[in-house]
């Protein structure tokens, strides 16, 4: 047994053995692949470590998350300072996050901060899953701080910002995660490019800027600048709308802005703005609310628009955009005064006044297309040069339209009143301003200086110039001429009379008129003058009749014309004129009558006998003497009326016959008769009809006197017949029809010779 025993106590040392050299052969294995031991920790540092993670959650969202590729922890402050460090703040939804990138960061463990010196790039609105897409805006800055409870950056450095259509810079700036609101707090400068790469970027300028990501807004704030090209404005706070990037709209507070485009210079202000722009960035909608101003100058004019409220619409194309259409609402007021170029002279300035008015423009918004106003106003033409009239209307509407170069072409108003007042002599009165009314009223205008040439007013035209006044149907003022038309029913008159007829023309100036188409004039008594007998009596009503009246010298000389079947005729009272032509001259005091002449005037009633018995004082009939021949004239000074070739006088049973008639009027008051005497010329007749006998006297000269009723006949062979009586010639023959007696005086180698007709028994 004790053999076995060796053997197994051999075996068991072998076995021992074996184990003991692969022991130590394991261990010099294993001590060749142990690592090195860590070098000691610096003095101060509790630990350090490689790619660093820190993570805070809220249930299941992240909210913060920290990593670094290098960690060390510092003691004293207790601070961890980070190397390659990654932030991620987590959008509430945490389908988005901001990154924040830095070379070196230190994590301020008791203030939950971290903080970066050196440069940041923050990226916001980046997607945690899937590709990015949408807009992506980076900031680059430097002196960073993050509160890894609240997720918000701040940095008091530069920041520059980079988005896909823009970029910009501002000194110090904000930026909470939770809100998802960048603040910019100084020199703010922001620039947005548009979609179209050759269109002009939006720059803005501001002292202090504040990015609303969630509603895509940049509040621009206390003061801020926006240029675009040409367009450059000024105001205190302005709200920038974003779509995908770009500019859409702007609400901005005191704007005060201009765009100045070659040809033509538009500016612009309200206490507050808004704007619209398309998916270029060019103007195509602007609103401007209390005290808005809008300042078009181009090269003929310089256009001024004020109101409470302004509305623009502009035409937008690749590159550009144009005012297309212009309303002012709220106390609108609407001015065009005139550029003058050298050597030319200034046209007027033009005021329109209204509640609302539309304004539209030509292609190109260069030009004014047409101006209208939704309600009342009012347009005033106010003269740039000495010795222009300034005229005003008002209206219920109004539409003006313009042609090239701004000028005015037309203008149409209903409901309409006018008021133009006259420049003032030197050393005279300022004359009367002449007012019109009507319903509807259509003017225009010269295209190349603007001046009003022709205006038409019509139904129920009304005209009032000092003392004198005019209606019509219809009205034409051409301005050139200074001449007002009238037309349907016309009306003139004054003080002194009135005239009426179908067709008018009114010289503006001097009051000159003619008047066609069944004329009607009537001329009132003048009170200083004295009772007369005269045909051209200034104390009594003279009225007319003809187809055609001219009148001249403020109505001292007037012209009645009518034709054979309608003669012009004018009376006083009981005396008439009939002619084809009626001539008066007051300032020369004549009166023509001319072909086919027919006069009649009356005789003044006899004072009644206050001796004669009442029941005898039967009032008697008016006696007339009616005249014809082709013409007339009649001379107040020697009131005398000549009638010229082939005359017929008639008288109550007398009738006078001769290639001339000339006759005298009285003049006072007191006498009963307003014919004084008649002379006839040439084959002259003399024919009495009374007592149921005729009695005719023949001769080349006869004279007759109304108050003695006496005939005298001379030249040739006078000669008397009388019916009852017989024949009687002599030199001289003198009749006198009251009491029918007969002188006759014969020639020395002739004498006078009578045939007696006797009775038969």
């Amino acid at each position: 047994m004790r053999p076995a025993r060796w053997l197994l106590l051999l075996a068991i040392l072998c076995i021992v053995g074996g184990v003991a050299v692969v022991y130590n052969q394991r261990k010099v294995t294993l001590a060749k692949e142990i690592p090195p031991p860590p070098k000691p920790l610096e003095r101060g540092t509790d630990g350090r470590a490689s790619d660093w993670v820190w993570r805070k959650s809220e249930g299941d969202r992240p909210v913060v998350e920290v990593r670094a590729k290098n960690f060390r922890q510092v003691k004293e402050p207790s601070v961890m300072e980070l190397e390659g460090v990654e932030l991620y703040l987590y959008h509430k939804n945490a389908s988005q996050f901001d990154l924040v990138r830095t070379a070196k960061a230190q994590f301020d463990i008791p203030g939950k901060s971290l903080s970066a010196e050196g440069e940041v790039e923050i990226t916001m609105g980046v997607h945690a899953e899937g590709p990015q897409h949408g807009r992506v805006l980076k900031i680059h800055t430097s002196g960073a701080r993050f509160a890894s409870d609240t997720g918000k950056a701040i940095t008091d450095q530069k920041a520059v910002f980079e988005f896909d259509q823009g970029g910009g810079s501002a000194t110090g700036a904000e930026y909470d995660p939770g809100t998802r609101e960048l603040t910019l707090k100084a020199n703010v400068v922001l620039d947005w490019r548009g979609k179209n790469p050759a269109s002009p970027p939006m720059h803005a300028e501001a002292g202090e800027a504040r990015y609303i990501e969630r509603e895509s807004k940049v509040i621009l704030y206390p003061w801020s600048k926006l240029t675009r090209d040409t367009l450059h404005m000024e105001a205190a706070t302005s709200v920038v709308e974003l779509e995908e990037g770009r500019v859409k709209k702007a609400e901005v507070q005191a704007a005060r802005g201009v765009k100045d485009d070659p040809g033509r210079k538009v500016e612009f202000a309200a206490d507050q703005l808004f704007l619209e722009f398309s998916d270029h960035m060019q103007i195509q909608k602007m609103s401007g609310h209390n005290n808005t101003k809008l300042v078009s100058t181009a090269r003929t004019a310089k256009t001024t628009v004020t109101s409470d409220q302004m509305d623009l619409d502009f035409a937008v194309t690749a590159k550009d955009s144009t005012l297309a259409n212009a309303v002012a609402t709220g106390k609108s007021v609407a001015q065009s005064d005139p550029v003058t170029a050298p050597g030319t002279e200034a046209s007027e300035t033009r005021v329109l006044r209204s509640e609302t008015i539309r304004m539209k423009m030509r292609p190109g918004g260069e030009e004014i297309d047409n101006v209208e106003t939704a309600g009342p106003g009012t347009l005033d033409f106010l003269p740039n040069r000495a010795g222009r009239p300034k005229r005003s209307l008002k209206g219920d509407r109004m539409w003006i339209a313009y042609g090239p170069e701004n000028h005015i072409q037309s203008f149409r108003s209903v409901n309409v009143s006018t008021r133009t007042e006259k420049p003032v002599a030197a050393g005279k009165p300022a004359p009367p301003p002449s007012l019109t009314q009507s319903k509807e009223l259509m003017a225009a205008f010269d295209p190349k200086t603007s001046e009003m040439t022709r205006l038409e007013q019509k139904t129920d035209f009304r005209y009032e110039e000092g003392v004198r006044r005019a209606t019509a149907a219809r009205a034409v003022l051409e301005q050139p001429k200074d001449l007002m038309t009238l037309d349907g029913a016309a009306r003139v008159w004054d003080p002194t009379g009135s005239v009426t007829a179908d067709h008018m023309v009114v010289q503006q100036k001097s009051g000159d008129f003619t008047a066609e188409g069944h004329v009607a004039s009537t001329r009132l008594p003048d009170k200083k003058e004295k009772p007369s007998s005269s045909m051209l009596a200034g104390d009594e009503i003279l009225q007319a009749r003809a187809n055609r009246m001219t009148s001249t010298g403020d109505n001292q000389y007037v012209r009645y014309e009518g034709t054979a079947q309608s003669k012009a005729v004018a009376w006083q009272g009981a005396n008439r004129i009939e002619a084809e032509l009626l001539e008066i001259d007051r300032a020369k005091g004549i009166m023509e009558a001319h072909r086919h002449v027919s006069s009649q005037f009356a005789d003044k009633p006899k004072p009644e006998d206050p001796q004669a018995p009442k029941k005898s004082r039967v009032p008697a009939g008016p006696v007339f003497t009616l005249v014809q021949a082709p013409d007339m004239v009649y001379t107040e000074e020697t009131r005398i009326t000549r009638y010229t070739g082939g005359a017929t006088l008639a008288r109550p049973g007398l009738t006078v016959t001769g290639k001339e008639i000339t006759a005298y009027l009285k003049d006072a008051a007191s006498e009963d008769s307003s014919l004084d005497k008649t002379i006839a010329d040439g084959t002259v007749r003399i024919v009495s009809t009374r007592d149921n006998r005729t009695r005719t006297g023949t001769s080349e000269h006869a004279e007759y006197y109304a108050g003695e009723e006496k005939v005298v006949l001379t030249g040739g062979q006078p000669l008397f017949v009388d019916s009852l009586k017989g024949r009687t010639t002599g030199r001289e023959l003198t009749w006198w029809a009251n009491n029918d007696r007969l002188l006759v005086n014969g020639e020395e180698q002739k004498p006078a010779e009578s045939t007696i007709i006797r009775k038969k028994k």
